[in-house]
């Protein structure tokens, strides 16, 4: 993949390309003081998308037209999170979170003023979520510039990427993205326990952080990195087994409640097995755009079907190790050993395109493996394109079910779901492309040796 460099007048707002005689690590370091606060930038686009409901609060129909839904507000009000954490610990505050960020978010809900009001509580918390996603962005920011140092790219996509705007302050994944981050840059510079640790902890945060750690088995199969790789998982297995009995023995529900939420749901938004339902013309939006709906229907010639949960959830298990498999075949069949920010992109894509559910905030797992794996500015602002349509959609879909005449049909969500997915692939493919055709640049970095491999984004 060739590297795609900024043009000229925007690189020479970062500094401008490194001098002959400059010292490069004193020059990066001043380049990276200059990235990671962008990270505001995005991060003030997404309030300002989200003031109506700031304004008036997360409640009734409104907040899905106005495209300012958020999760965390809903979960503060509906968890009961003004117990904090204690109250969680005890049972009273309730979240279907794994216990990390769960624990995270009813710290956070223990700091809202009990005296203000039910909408100004909700204003505060968001804050409080704010104030910590730009901080964790800014973290994965700095770490992926020291992961692939000299590239302004990968940092600048991190920093600036629209994905951002639609995707940062619906949930709490920034937590979970911050620690594969800085995990990815401890095992870099051979803090094997460190990483194993924050693994762990990742994966008490979001599942897709487990399959993040696979892949690292995967990458060093192939760089000869085996033995690290193997201590690495069995420090991040510890400490989620750590995690899990401490939480078996003070409140086990806590634990558990995720899984065998995730373990018995339906097919859900943005999953590949919601398109049987979407298809047909039986949504209520229909009664007013008949004839469209109608057409996609009889063009598409399904019929609606609802697929039973054991089913779906057969076919995300199965997604699961299809994307091992995938990973494994990536690895092997690379020209070179490929970087583990490459193999994690390919695993967790794959799965996550075959998941129960692919929320919006799900694009924020891709993107800094996106911009470590090397994917070009092009590329990601192909996916941005394709993850802020399905943005649009998916909340004029929801609108659909009480209001239908100013709704999306179904058939019409479906369109712009298998858009997103297209989007996705899309980035896979470019990744795939890049670790089978390597660039000069490429071999530069392999001829090296191992770090060299490290520094230079795959």
């Amino acid at each position: 993949m060739q590297p795609d460099v900024l043009p000229a007048r925007q690189s020479d707002l970062l500094g401008g390309p490194l001098g002959r005689f400059t010292d490069p690590n004193g020059r990066w370091r001043a380049v990276v003081a200059r990235i990671v606060p962008l990270v505001w930038v995005p991060m003030i686009l997404a309030v300002l998308q989200r003031e109506r409901c700031v304004r008036f609060g997360w409640g009734g129909q409104d907040q899905f037209w106005r495209a300012c839904f958020s999760d965390l507000p809903a979960q503060y009000s509906l968890g009961n999170l003004t117990a904090g954490f204690g109250g969680y610990l005890s049972g009273e505050a309730h979240l279907e979170q794994p216990v990390v960020a769960g624990s995270v978010m009813s710290l956070l809900g223990g700091l809202v003023p009990s005296s203000a009001s039910g909408v100004d509580q909700t204003r505060w918390y968001f804050l409080y979520w704010v104030v910590l996603i730009t901080v964790l962005l800014a973290a994965t920011v700095w770490c992926t510039a020291h992961l692939v140092p000299g590239n302004v790219q990968a940092a600048t996509q991190v920093a600036l990427s629209p994905v951002i705007v639609t995707a940062a302050v619906l949930s709490s994944d920034a937590l979970a993205v911050a620690l594969v981050a800085v995990a990815m840059l401890a095992w870099a510079r051979a803090r094997h326990t460190i990483t194993g640790v924050l693994l762990g902890v990742g994966t008490m945060t979001r599942g897709y952080v487990a399959l993040v750690a696979i892949a690292l088995l995967i990458t060093a199969i192939r760089s000869d990195a085996l033995a690290a790789a193997r201590r690495v998982c069995l420090t991040a297995l510890a400490t989620a087994g750590g995690l899990a009995a401490v939480f078996t023995v003070v409140q086990h529900s806590a634990l558990t409640a995720v899984y065998t939420g995730w373990w018995g749901a339906k097919a859900s938004y943005g999953s590949p097995w919601l398109l049987p339902q979407l298809v047909a013309c039986n949504v209520p939006a229909c009664t007013t755009q008949q004839t469209e709906s109608k057409l996609i229907s009889w063009i598409f010639n399904l019929r609606a079907v609802e697929l039973p949960v054991w089913t779906v959830t057969t076919l995300a298990i199965l997604g699961i190790v299809l994307a091992l498999v995938l990973g494994r075949i990536f690895a092997r069949e690379a020209y070179h050993a490929p970087t583990w920010p490459q193999v994690a992109f390919v695993v967790v894509a794959m799965a996550m395109m075959t998941g129960k559910a692919v929320p919006v905030q799900a694009s924020l797992w891709l993107l800094p493996l996106a911009a470590a794996a090397g994917v070009r500015w092009r590329d990601h602002l192909i996916w941005a394109g394709t993850e802020i349509a399905h943005f649009i959609a998916i909340w004029l879909y929801i609108g659909a079910l009480t209001r239908p005449d100013r709704a999306l049909p179904g058939p019409w969500y479906g369109l712009f779901l298998v858009i997103r997915l297209g989007g996705i692939s899309w980035m896979v493919s470019r990744v795939w492309r890049a670790a089978q055709y390597p660039s000069g640049r490429h071999e530069a970095a392999h001829a090296r040796g191992p770090a060299a491999r490290d520094a230079i984004p795959a």
